[in-house]
């Protein structure tokens, strides 16, 4: 597999079975995914093993997008998830929590993927890795409909950036069990979209 292969897969993909009968071959060509293989996230907002919920957020991304940095953040956005797990903060808590991982994942991709891609010839610009570096330190960034919050996000990416960042959030939640704060979370992007005029 190379790179354009593995980008024009998760942009054509209509399954799961489409990705994941590829994973050998992807993880052959980008081992650092191989930590999410089968990873149990043993939270009941996930019905998926950490691979799968990647994989379905790849899914969920609307194939009209256009930026390949979107197609691979969505499968990216959780890898530092193994690395930054932990209990609940109470005894009644026994589900895993993933405090950090926005960051830690920022990080795997910046430190480990990108000079990955580049030694094996993939011409990532500058502007590539600031999206893909941006979709996935910011996935899991609740963005309520202030001017606030628009105004700090325009500040560090164009309006069509922030919109994919958008689409990314709703991709990751509909890849989650559907409880009344993941819709929301889905609400309150759409609403985003919306005013957006996507």
């Amino acid at each position: 597999m190379i790179w354009k292969e593995l980008i024009d897969l998760l942009k054509s993909s209509e399954s799961e079975y489409d990705i994941n009968s590829k994973r050998k071959e992807i993880a052959e060509w980008l081992p650092c995914v191989v930590r999410m293989f089968e990873y149990n996230q043993e939270n009941s907002y996930h019905q998926y093993d950490l691979w799968l919920h990647s994989v379905h957020t790849v899914l969920e991304i609307p194939k009209s997008a256009t930026d390949d940095m979107l197609y691979l953040s969505a499968l990216l956005h959780d890898i530092g998830k193994p690395d930054c797990k932990c209990n609940g903060k109470n005894a009644n808590d026994t589900k895993a929590h993933y405090y950090g991982h926005p960051e830690k994942s920022e990080q795997i991709v910046r430190d480990e993927v990108i000079p990955y891609l580049i030694s094996k010839g993939v011409l990532l610009l500058d502007d590539d890795i600031k999206r893909l570096l941006y979709y996935v330190r910011f996935h899991d960034d609740r963005v309520p409909l202030t001017e606030e919050t628009f105004s700090r996000h325009l500040s560090l990416v164009s309006i069509v950036v922030f919109k994919n960042l958008i689409m990314l959030q709703i991709a990751d939640a509909k890849a989650h069990n559907q409880f009344p704060l993941v819709e929301e979370r889905i609400k309150v992007c759409s609403d985003w979209l919306q005013r957006l005029n996507i």
